[in-house]
């Protein structure tokens, strides 16, 4: 009588199962992948690297928009400012830089207050020299003082450097406009341009400083000494 060999698998496993080679290595078969396929998948990721390079450079301007948008809904959104406020926005700017630049030039000999040193350097806060027409600070500003000139009842005088060659167009601007307007001087603010006409029209005497306040009588008509107030006329 023949034995049937004793097997290692258990009695549920069937004769297929037991059959197995046991030193069996199990292996997959090369198998490229297409090369369209290949390609599609680099335009997708060519195409996902750009979208978010652009979503993430459009994510600040989005967000700020999306703020607005939001405000707006809310009724907090604030109005545009308008053409007046634009201008005075700059304005304030403009004088806030003549300020600075003011500090830097003209506070040490003038003082932060305007009001120089008495006997020695004229103020410049209540000066009928600084409220006049603009021709007047910028000529002064562009050429000096080298002789006696009356403020307030006071003769100062000293000498102040010429600035043509110091100061811009624009800074000479700025200083006035700041000046004009400061302490409790109230005049018109001074233009670049204003300055670039009065530069032009003392090309020839820009290096000669004014032989002080009678000279400056002579070209801008502004007095040399304030007029006394008229005598009320008696009954």
């Amino acid at each position: 009588m023949t034995r049937t060999p004793k097997s290692d698998f258990p009695k549920d496993f069937g004769p297929a199962v037991r059959d197995v080679d046991e030193n069996f290595d199990p292996y997959e078969q090369s198998n490229p992948i297409p090369w369209p396929l290949l390609a599609i998948a680099g335009a997708l990721v060519i195409w996902g690297g750009a979208t978010l390079y652009f979503d993430l450079a459009a994510a600040p301007q989005g967000a700020a928009d999306q703020v607005t948008r939001t405000a707006q809904a809310n009724g907090t959104a604030t109005p545009a400012p308008t053409v007046e406020e634009l201008a005075s926005a700059k304005a304030d700017q403009f004088t806030a830089e003549g300020a600075a630049l003011f500090g830097d030039y003209c506070a040490t000999c003038h003082q932060p207050n305007g009001a120089g040193v008495r006997g020695a350097i004229p103020p410049l806060d209540g000066s009928r020299y600084v409220t006049a027409t603009s021709e007047v600070p910028i000529a002064i500003l562009l050429r000096g003082i080298a002789g006696p000139i009356e403020v307030k009842d006071v003769v100062y005088d000293g000498r102040m450097p010429t600035l043509h060659d110091t100061l811009s167009n624009d800074q000479i601007a700025r200083i006035l406009t700041y000046v004009r307007g400061a302490w409790s001087n109230s005049a018109g603010a001074v233009t670049s341009d204003q300055v670039q006409t009065v530069r032009a029209g003392l090309t020839d005497t820009l290096n000669q400083p004014w032989q002080g306040g009678s000279a400056l009588e002579a070209t801008f008509d502004i007095p040399s000494t304030p007029a006394s107030p008229t005598a009320e006329a008696k009954p």
